[in-house]
C-alpha cells in the first residue's frame, strides 16, 4: 500500500504532510525511474507552491536529471508539454480544488498519463534513498519556452466561432486566470472573468468548481450564455445555464457524449463515469443508444477504463471530463471551449435537460480511514442501506483524511436518511 501516494498523487497540508523533503525526494526518485530524465514541472499559484517546485527541481538536479519549468500552469497543460517536449515526466503542484493550504505533486507518465500505482510504488521505494550525481553531471532547470503554445492549441480545439456569445469565467485565483480568458476573447466571445488573483492564500476560496455561486450571479445579472467554474489547477469544469441553473460533470458528460455520437466520433457508442454518476444520466444515454461504464471515482481510474474500452469521453461528476481525441487527461478549459461551441446552435438549458435521481454527499472527518470502514458495525449498516436506496457508495478519500459518502434515490428523504445512518455508524466506530 501506498504511504505518500492517494488517488490523485502526494497531498497534504504544505509544511505539515507534504513538505520540501518529500518533493526533493519525489524528484530525485524520478532520476531512479528513469536515468537523466527531462520534467516538465507546472504549478498553480498556491503560496507553498514555489517551495514545493524549487524542491522537486533540487532533486531532479541532484539526481542528474533536468527540469523545464512552466511556472504557474493547468495541469492539462503540464500533461500536454510532456508529449510536446519528448519529456519522460511531467509534476504539477497543486491540490486542484482543496483550500489553499493544502499542497500536491501529480505526476505524468511520457504519455501524459497519471503515474500507475505500480510506478508510484517504485517512486517511493527511493524516497529514503537518494542518488546524487557527480559535480559535473547534476542537471539543469531552465524556463519552459513557448508557454503560448497551450493556449494556441486550446483555441485550435474549437471548430466554431464564439463571436456574438457571452460567457463568465470564474478562474479560482488559480492557474486559469491567465490562459482562459484570453483563449475565449481570442475565439470572439465576450467575457466576464473574475478570480483572477495570483495571491495564493485565495486560491478556491469562495470560488472556483466547489463555490459557483457568485458565477450564477453573474450569469444572470450580465445575461451570459453560459458560466463555467474551474478549480486551482484547471482540470475540472462546473457549468451554468443561462438561467444560472448548474450543469455539472454529469449533464456535461451526457451533452458531450450526444454530440460524438451525432458526429461519429463515439467509438463503441459508448462513455465512462464513476461509480457515482447519476442514474438518470445512464438512463438518458440509454434512450440516445449510449452505453454507461462505470469506474473507481478519481479521474485516473477514468482515464484507465477509457484507454482499456478504446472510449473517446469520460468523466466525473465532480467535473473532470477526458477528450481523448484531445487531450490525455481532464480539461476543465478544454471542456469549456466544447461546450461553448455547442451552446452556439442551442441554449445550454435545453442541452443540459434530463432528470436527474435525488443524490446525497457527506464527508466525515476521521483518524484512520483504513480501520474504520474494515469495522463489521460500519460493514453492516452499509449494507443495510443498500436495500433502501439505488445506490450507496462508501469511500476513503484518496486527497483527504475524510470517508465519503454518497447516496442516490428516487426521493431525496430517501438517500438523506441512507446517508445520516451510514455517518453515524462511522462517528461511533471512530469512538
Amino acid at each position: 500500500m501506498a504511504e505518500y501516494f492517494g488517488t490523485d498523487g502526494i497531498r497534504g497540508i504544505a509544511g505539515e504532510e507534504l513538505t520540501a523533503r518529500t518533493a526533493f525526494a519525489l524528484g530525485n526518485a524520478l532520476c531512479r525511474l528513469r536515468r537523466s530524465p527531462l520534467v516538465v514541472v507546472g504549478k498553480d499559484t498556491r503560496t507553498s507552491s514555489d517551495m514545493l517546485s524549487l524542491a522537486l527541481a533540487a532533486g531532479v538536479c541532484a539526481g542528474g536529471g533536468n527540469v523545464r519549468d512552466g511556472g504557474v500552469l493547468p495541469t492539462a497543460a503540464v500533461a500536454f508539454f510532456v508529449r510536446r517536449l519528448k519529456a519522460d515526466f511531467g509534476v504539477v503542484i497543486s491540490a486542484s480544488h482543496n483550500p489553499p493550504e493544502f499542497n500536491g505533486l501529480k505526476v505524468f507518465d511520457a504519455q501524459g498519463y497519471k503515474l500507475s500505482e505500480k510506478e508510484e510504488g517504485r517512486a517511493e521505494r527511493f524516497f529514503d534513498e537518494y542518488s546524487f550525481a557527480s559535480a559535473l553531471r547534476c542537471g539543469s532547470c531552465r524556463t519552459l519556452s513557448r508557454r503560448g503554445d497551450y493556449a494556441a492549441f486550446l483555441a485550435s480545439c474549437c471548430e466554431r466561432p464564439l463571436a456574438g456569445k457571452k460567457f463568465v469565467l470564474d478562474c479560482s485565483n488559480g492557474a486559469a486566470g491567465e490562459i482562459a480568458p484570453r483563449v475565449f476573447a481570442g475565439l470572439g466571445a465576450q467575457v466576464y472573468a473574475f478570480g483572477r488573483s495570483r495571491d495564493g492564500k485565495k486560491v478556491n476560496v469562495g470560488c472556483g468548481a466547489l463555490h459557483p455561486e457568485r458565477m450564477r450571479q453573474a450569469v444572470v445579472e450580465t445575461g451570459a450564455d453560459a458560466g463555467f467554474c474551474y478549480d486551482g489547477d484547471a482540470d475540472r469544469l462546473i457549468a451554468a445555464d443561462e438561467t444560472g441553473e448548474l450543469v455539472d460533470g454529469d449533464k456535461i458528460l451526457y451533452i458531450l457524449a450526444k454530440h460524438l455520437k451525432s458526429c461519429g466520433r463515439l467509438p463503441q457508442n459508448a462513455v465512462v463515469g464513476t461509480a457515482h454518476t447519476n442514474t438518470g444520466i445512464e438512463r438518458a444515454l440509454e434512450k440516445e443508444g449510449i452505453s454507461l461504464m462505470r469506474s473507481d471515482v478519481g479521474d485516473k481510474y477514468v482515464s484507465r477504463q477509457m484507454r482499456k474500452s478504446g472510449a473517446a469521453l469520460g468523466g466525473e461528476q465532480s467535473g473532470h471530463m477526458i477528450l481523448s481525441e484531445y487531450a490525455t487527461t481532464g480539461d476543465g478549459i478544454l471542456t469549456s471551449i466544447k461546450l461553448a461551441e455547442l451552446i452556439t446552435e442551442q441554449p445550454l438549458s435545453r442541452l443540459a435537460a434530463v432528470r436527474l435521481l435525488p443524490q446525497v454527499n457527506a464527508s466525515i472527518r476521521v483518524q484512520d480511514k483504513a480501520r474504520v470502514l474494515g469495522k463489521e458495525s460500519v460493514r453492516s449498516a452499509i449494507e443495510a442501506e443498500s436495500a433502501n436506496v439505488a445506490r450507496i457508495v462508501v469511500r476513503a478519500s484518496g486527497t483527504e483524511p475524510v470517508v465519503r459518502i454518497f447516496a442516490e434515490a428516487e426521493n431525496i428523504c430517501a438517500a438523506r436518511g441512507a446517508v445520516e445512518r451510514v455517518r453515524r455508524a462511522i462517528a461511533a466506530a471512530e469512538d
